[in-house]
């Protein structure tokens, strides 16, 4: 069935299916729309009403199976909703985040039988409504003076770094970003992916975006720990700064 985007959300649904960078648009519009769910035992109304839930109130909704497991099929539109259904159903609308307050602990499927959907796991449901899913994902800090191993990756996440470099495109405060093989040995058993950002402002709402961006692409050694480029001299700066070519540096308009 043809898939022409209706809103704010679909249109980032769309982008976000065939471009992990648009992920973090994605989750931000979801959280901000309103969806639509079946309503299970009621019958449908061709009139469509306004009604305020009382503190305490129940409603029951439909589930779906996918993977064996139970999910509640959320629609982004009235339209997705009823060209997936052979027969007209009743139907509640609502914001995105009071539907994950209503449902926690609950997976969701976005759009199911549609062009474009996804699904939305019970822990993606709760970092979405506490908002960490927006929060820096974790950043190396060195408490004390500790010996590293650093250098570049064998296995090159080439699927990440194609990622990230177009979403750091989108993003004009980002200057320069790096990517490392990285081992803490007081911390880690494994070397995992490092990358270091360098930007004019908002660093930790770029540090957030840039997580949801690596959780949507393969990467050979995970996990991804971020690091800010300061300026300092010294330390794990320095191997960027003096030994590594950033794998994305911001280009002016009219320059090569």
């Amino acid at each position: 069935m043809s898939f022409d985007a209706e809103n704010a959300l679909e249109r980032s649904l769309m982008k976000a299916a065939n471009d992990p960078a648009f992920a973090p648009q994605f989750y931000t519009d979801f959280a901000q729309a309103d969806v639509f769910i079946i309503q299970h035992g009621k019958q449908h109304s061709e009139k469509a009403e306004s009604t305020i839930m009382e503190a305490g109130e129940t409603i029951q909704i439909q589930n779906i199976e996918y993977n064996g497991r139970p999910h509640i099929p959320v629609f982004s539109s009235l339209t997705r909703l009823r060209a997936t259904l052979d027969n007209e159903v009743a139907y509640l609308g609502m914001n995105a985040l009071e539907l994950l307050n209503l449902t926690k602990g609950s997976p969701l499927f976005l759009n199911p039988g549609s062009d474009y959907g996804k699904e939305i796991t019970a822990k993606e449901a709760s970092s979405i409504l506490d908002g960490s899913i927006w929060q820096p994902t974790e950043r190396f800090v060195a408490q004390k003076k500790t010996e590293i191993m650093i250098g570049q990756p064998a296995n090159y996440p080439t699927e990440l770094v194609a990622a990230l470099t177009r979403f750091f495109k989108r993003k004009k405060q980002v200057e320069r970003a790096w990517l490392a093989h990285f081992l803490n040995p007081e911390r880690d058993k494994t070397a995992h992916t490092l990358v270091a950002i360098e930007t004019s402002g908002g660093y930790d709402e770029i540090a957030a975006e840039v997580g949801i961006v690596a959780s949507n692409v393969y990467m050979p050694d995970p996990p991804l720990d971020l690091t800010p480029i300061t300026g300092r001299s010294g330390g794990i700066e320095d191997y960027f700064l003096k030994n590594a070519e950033p794998f994305y540096e911001r280009r002016f308009m009219g320059l090569f």
